[in-house]
């Protein structure tokens, strides 16, 4: 082959592996999002990191395992200008300082990896970034002139592979393990929000522990049997600037983990502490990913002295361009994995508009694989779901009333519990079949969870199956009901949530609630309003007043009628809608009401 043409055969190359990767780029937006501890989490696609101002960085992709996966010029965002963006918040107050957090990256896959604090904040913003995009390193001359075509075509086929964007690139790392495709979440997260700090007339710690994560903890008095190290530093603080060079002698931190058997998962973080409180975080990966991980030392001299005034070791990460993670008078190293086990999550997204999400709540989507929800929470919050899949429609299995309600007309109540207990078994499987395959699953619940949430015949399904599940609680229709009304509900010192069926069942606490005026908030009772107001009838007098709430939390559509007990049927036939309403009873309704909705409707009585 000429030169000429080998020339041509490398732009060919080239030119297909650009339009691979801008082809990658041009399907469905991506979203990673940015939660945990932060003030403002965030919610970005491709076309957001574009925006942005960007950084190209080259990576060479060997993994641990000696896989080659070629070299690509990147183009992305650095982690660290994302985080400012998302603002810090951290839970502990006594202890501000950043040092002790850690930064857990998830991709789609539910692989993670474990950045530490420092290693994005007290190194150069290009060494950690969040790409967008890239193009493949070609060489111009091609492997034909060195190596037969079964060596070299694996290799240049890998410059070919699509990349799933967007991807961590963590560019100083020997291996490439740590840089994730199709980053799904960036979570922020604080190693020990309760742990004390003191502040002591005399710091030191004659010894330290090695605990956590490891197969032989240790206690170390001395280190004395370990190969030492010499490191000059320039040691900078971020508080009180510059205070000359210094050379710590001491012992690699990896040759102490390794001693202790530390294990190879990169979800592994290190928090090292004083018996002060003062403490600072470290990845596995900075310390064996990285070259100058060997660096970084468990210090016991300074410029030829033995450490004592504060304490008789030090942790010394001489690369760092501040020198705030430094721990003097270290006593304990404890080594933390932060991988999650699956888990199911029901969690609320509020009772309507996408504005009632939680920041809980969203930190909580952030960290699934997959959902549960109907079509319309699917539109609703594709922004945070993104194209992480959907299991299943729950009102095709768990609350199939208003799907079948035709078939199930035609059942006798025996069939169709067995019906629906078959639907809820088919549900449960879905759901297991996910969690043992390492995913965690949540279940979007309108409204709050844990008032008469959709999934509570589920998740006692899931205590019998011993499946862990968290309650991620939201604003009700009884929280948003309440400010639609614009009354102190419980003017008479009482609330009371129930249904129709639990008033039918307790006609004794009905009567009680009647005669102390407390306030009677109905849920799903719109439906069945007919048969309600007889009830109600027996112990509250026609004038009672009565406000039905509809579509609460929905800003352009909620719909207020305030009427009486007397009118309230009638009230109700002019409404078509017969299922998303909240019904109150009570004499509280009677007080000044406050203007807060346009769309309110008086019936039966005088304002």
């Amino acid at each position: 082959m000429t030169k000429r043409n080998l020339v041509i055969v490398a732009f060919l190359t080239l030119l297909t592996a650009i339009c691979l990767q801008f082809a990658v780029w041009a399907e469905p937006a991506a979203l990673v999002n940015i939660t945990g501890a932060v003030k403002q989490p965030l919610g970005l696609t491709l076309q957001d990191l574009a925006r942005m101002k960007t950084i190209q960085i080259r990576l060479n992709e060997v993994t641990r395992d000696g896989q080659y996966h070629g070299v690509f010029q990147y183009e992305g965002v650095p982690l660290k200008d994302l985080l400012s963006l998302a603002f810090i918040a951290k839970q502990q107050q006594a202890f501000t300082k950043p040092v002790d957090l850690a930064i857990v990256v998830r991709n789609r896959a539910g692989r993670e990896i474990v950045l530490s604090w420092g290693e994005l904040m007290y190194k150069n913003p290009g060494e950690v970034m969040l790409a967008f995009a890239a193009q493949p390193i070609v060489p111009h001359r091609g492997c034909q002139v060195c190596h037969q075509t079964d060596v070299y075509k694996d290799w240049f086929g890998q410059l070919k592979r699509p990349i799933g964007f967007p991807k961590l690139v963590v560019a100083n790392d020997f291996y490439a393990d740590r840089s994730l495709e199709d980053v799904v979440q960036i979570e922020v997260v604080d190693l020990n929000p309760k742990l004390l700090t003191e502040k002591r007339d005399k710091l030191f710690a004659p010894s330290f522990k090695v605990t956590g994560g490891v197969k032989t903890p240790l206690t170390l008095h001395d280190l004395s049997d370990y190969p030492h190290s010499d490191i000059l530093t320039i040691p900078v603080g971020d508080g009180i600037g510059y205070h000359g060079m210094k050379k710590y002698t001491g012992v690699p931190l990896v040759k102490i983990l390794e001693n202790a058997g530390i294990g190879t998962d990169l979800s592994l973080a290190l928090l090292v502490s004083s018996p002060d409180g003062y403490r600072s975080t470290l990845s596995y990966g900075e310390l064996f990913m990285n070259n100058a991980g060997q660096r970084i030392l468990i210090a016991d001299k300074v410029d030829g002295r033995v450490l004592n005034e504060d304490g008789r070791f030090m942790l010394v990460l001489p690369d760092d361009l501040a020198a705030d993670r430094h721990v003097k008078a270290v006593d304990k190293i404890d080594v933390i994995n932060l991988k999650r086990d699956p888990k199911i999550y029901i969690i609320s997204t509020g009772c309507a508009d996408t504005s009632l999400l939680t920041l809980e709540a969203l930190n909580y989507l952030a960290r699934a694989d997959v959902f549960v929800c109907p079509d319309d929470q699917k539109k609703r919050f594709a922004d945070y779901i993104g194209d992480r899949p959907v299991l299943f429609d729950p009102f095709q299995y768990l609350m199939p009333g208003p799907i079948f309600g035709k078939e199930l007309a035609k059942l006798t109540p025996e069939e169709k519990e067995k019906m629906l207990a078959a639907k809820r078994e088919e549900a449960l499987q879905m759901i297991k079949a996910a969690t043992d395959q390492g995913k965690t699953v949540a279940l979007l619940e309108y409204g709050d969870p844990s008032i008469y949430g959709s999934y509570r015949l589920l998740a006692d399904r899931f205590l019998q199956e011993k499946m862990e599940y968290v309650f991620v609680p939201g604003i009700s229709a009884f929280n948003a009901a309440n400010a639609l009304i614009g009354r102190e509900a419980g003017c008479r010192g009482s609330i009371v949530i129930s249904t129709l069926w639990a008033l039918q069942d307790n006609e004794t606490m009905l009567k009680a609630i009647a005669e102390k005026g407390a306030t009677l908030s109905i849920f799903m009772g719109i439906k069945e309003i007919d048969v309600l107001v007889p009830l109600l009838r027996r112990y509250y007098p026609p004038e009672t007043p009565v406000a039905l709430a509809y579509e609460v939390g929905s800003a352009n559509g909620h719909r207020l009628y305030r009427t009486t007990l007397a009118n309230a049927v009638e009230t109700a036939k002019e409404e078509p809608e017969k299922w998303l309403g909240v019904i109150y009873v009570g004499p509280c309704l009677e007080e000044s009401p406050a203007k807060n909705s346009t769309c309110e409707h008086h019936h039966g009585r005088d304002n």
